[in-house]
This record gives C-alpha cells, structure tokens and sequence, in this order.
C-alpha cells in the first residue's frame, strides 16, 4: 500500500472513534495486531479486537472522547500521528474515579503496517498532565 493509503487508514481509524463506530475499527486491525504503551498506562493489547477493547474502556471514562490529528506523515509502511485529545472525565481512568472535570491531552502514535491493516503501534500519551487534571500530581 501507498504511504497516502496508510494515512487515509489512519484518518478513518481516528473518524470511527470520534463517530463512535468503534466496531469498525477492527477492519483496519491486522490479526497479529500488538500495541506497545510507551507510558505504561494502558495494558499491552493484542489481536484485531484490541483497539476496539481498549476504546471502549477509553471511552467509558471519556464518553464524549474526540482526537483531533494535529500532523499525520508517513514513511514506507509507518505512520506517525500527533493527536490532541479531549474529554469530559466521566468514569474511572488510569485509577482515578471520575471528577467531572474536562480533559485536554497531546499523543503521539507511531502505526506500522502490514498488508494494508494496522499490525503494530507505539502510543505515547502525556500521563503526567492527565493525572494533574485529574488532581493526582
């Protein structure tokens, strides 16, 4: 696939999420799919059900969640993201009971490719300034 098809990819992955179309975000999901936390917040997932799993738990934290892609450039077969993402904190979310309080953070997501599905990402949130929002740090 083209590096323009892997962001168009990329593009529609973020689009399911902010319309809530999670379900469909397995079709962009390779079956041997792996996703690497680089802030140990989140569990590793695994399998073409994994972002949808971990979406899902997202978002009964952040039930109105939207990401924004900020800048999106791809390179052979990854594509890096940074995203800025918010939400209304509404559920337990990395140990912390909902405060009602409203959520802003940045990311950065390195996605790999393979035979046109997501097989392998890196996500990197800013945990820190999430945790301060939330009155923990």
């Amino acid at each position: 696939m083209s590096e323009k098809q892997n962001i168009d990819i990329i593009r529609r992955f973020v689009d399911r999420v902010n319309e809530r179309k999670v379900s469909q975000l397995a079709e962009s999901t390779h079956p041997d799919f792996r996703r690497h936390d680089l802030a140990g917040a989140f569990p590793e997932v695994t399998g073409i059900s994994g972002p949808v799993d971990l979406t899902q738990v997202v978002l009964r934290a952040l039930p109105d969640l939207h990401y924004e892609i900020k800048q999106i450039v791809a390179k052979d077969d990854r594509v890096v993201v940074q995203l800025q993402g918010t939400g209304t904190h509404r559920g337990e979310l990395l140990g912390v009971a909902g405060t009602g309080k409203r959520l802003e953070w940045n990311a950065i997501n390195i996605y790999r490719f393979k035979d046109g599905k997501v097989i392998e990402t890196w996500q990197l949130i800013d945990v820190w300034g999430l945790m301060r929002q939330m009155g923990r740090a």
